[in-house]
């Protein structure tokens, strides 16, 4: 099977979908990933063959300060910093990426196209090539569902005609402002000789199958009316050392915190700085992950913390009491996966409506990400000391474990190549 995969350079985005990449390997199938020019050395060595996005804004890395050109941590409010993502990344990933994936197809001809659901240009492309196509969804359903609230705008289900009043208003709003986009999603379809659509989240629908890399307790959407073709498959995650070393001595038994924000850069110095004071008081140890977008240089780090560029959540979440994330969803993946209670500071994007599922399922708190390290320190204090939240995070284990994403993917792609086969030998 030859697959075609588009991949956006967000980390989030990314470890997920490169599980996929890894698993169509090992079971001896070919693939080509279309990626920005950040995500080389991470394509590469999955063993996938780099195909470079031409047009799509090759040398975007959002890890980057000076090479992020969403920047929609420029926003002053929330709704600047979402309409800046619509723009930026969700509107922006249409015409140049569908361009980019049709040249590909054209030069490589695919039996399946698997792309990051964000990258609409891809499935249009994968359409009007007449090729199947397979969307991955690295976050909470992303369209409005009778039955749930809207997505992107942080709140719980409420039950009752104000629940449902509330939920049917957002809903129209939120699509009404997906469908600012409609002209240009046509424009791309009309170069691919496809019919035009009314709305934005047409196109999505229209895939093959929308995969949801988590399990479906995690999701409100869920509850709802979903498409036929949307399927909770759960998380996928890359290959990860199991044996981790601690840096602290190893009689030092402290709750061990892990502090983990953003790999894409979002403006978070001050906010870890706030989080490190706020443990320097608590008797714990505390690891800070830096990531490839946080400076550690002027940070002060306390004598009860350590920064790391690196570790595998994986690794290093077994050993955890606590994750203190900005509620980024594969953090939020991998920390309940090993039963770990979180404490969320979101800051945009969809950490606010993560962190909402995340209350729900009593897996964790939430704390608002100006606090004063007075009110993170006693948030943390009382998490630590919680053991519902323990409880809720271990059903949360046992619920992502039933299903390892990776592998459900890439069993519903041989599905559908194998039948798309069989149609055209009948």
């Amino acid at each position: 099977m030859r697959v075609f995969q588009t991949l956006l350079a967000f980390g989030g985005n990314a470890q997920p979908q490169l599980a996929v990449t890894r698993r169509l390997l090992e079971r001896g199938h070919e693939v080509r990933v279309l990626a920005h020019s950040a995500a080389r050395g991470r394509v590469e060595d999955t063993g996938a063959g780099f195909v470079p996005y031409r047009r799509a804004q090759p040398d975007l890395d959002m890890s980057r300060r000076e090479r992020d050109t969403l920047r929609d941590w420029q926003a002053r409010t929330r709704i600047g910093a979402g309409l800046r993502n619509l723009r930026g990344a969700l509107f922006a990933f249409v015409l140049d990426v569908s361009r980019d994936c049709a040249e590909a197809l054209a030069s490589w001809p695919a039996d399946v196209v698997v792309y990051d659901w964000m990258l609409t240009g891809a499935g249009v492309a994968a359409q009007g090539a007449r090729v199947p196509a397979v969307a991955l969804v690295h976050c909470p359903y992303p369209f409005p569902v009778r039955g749930a609230p809207p997505p992107f705008i942080g709140l719980r289900p409420m039950a009752g005609p104000l629940g449902s009043a509330r939920d049917r208003l957002l809903a129209h709003a939120s699509t009404r402002v997906h469908d600012i986009g409609v002209p240009l999603l046509n424009r791309a379809r009309t170069e691919h000789g496809l019919a035009p659509l009314a709305h934005w989240g047409a196109q999505l629908l229209g895939a093959d199958a929308i995969e949801m890399l988590t399990a479906h307790e995690l999701d409100f959407s869920s509850a709802g009316a979903l498409p036929a073709n949307v399927h909770y498959v759960g998380p996928a995650f890359e290959p990860y050392p199991r044996e981790w070393r601690s840096p602290w001595p190893h009689a030092n038994a402290d709750p061990l915190v892990v502090i983990s924000l953003s790999t894409s850069y979002m403006n978070q110095r001050a906010l870890v700085q706030r989080i490190l004071d706020a443990v320097a008081g608590l008797p714990v140890r505390a690891l800070l992950t830096a990531g490839p977008a946080l400076e550690t240089d002027e940070l002060r780090i306390p004598a009860n913390a350590r920064a790391v560029a690196y570790v595998p959540h994986r690794t290093v979440f077994p050993h955890a009491s606590l994750v203190i994330t900005h509620a980024g969803w594969q953090t939020i993946n991998a920390a309940l996966a090993d039963g770990v209670p979180l404490v969320c500071i979101p800051d945009r994007r969809d950490q606010p409506d993560n962190a909402a599922r995340v209350l729900a399922v009593g897996a964790g708190v939430r704390v608002r990400k100006h606090a004063s390290p007075r009110r993170l320190r006693a948030v943390i204090a009382r998490a630590l000391e919680d053991p519902s939240l323990r409880r809720g995070a271990q059903a949360m284990a046992r619920a992502l474990a039933r299903s390892d994403g990776a592998r459900a993917v890439v069993a519903r792609l041989e599905r559908l190549t194998a039948a798309g086969g069989a149609a055209r030998t009948a």
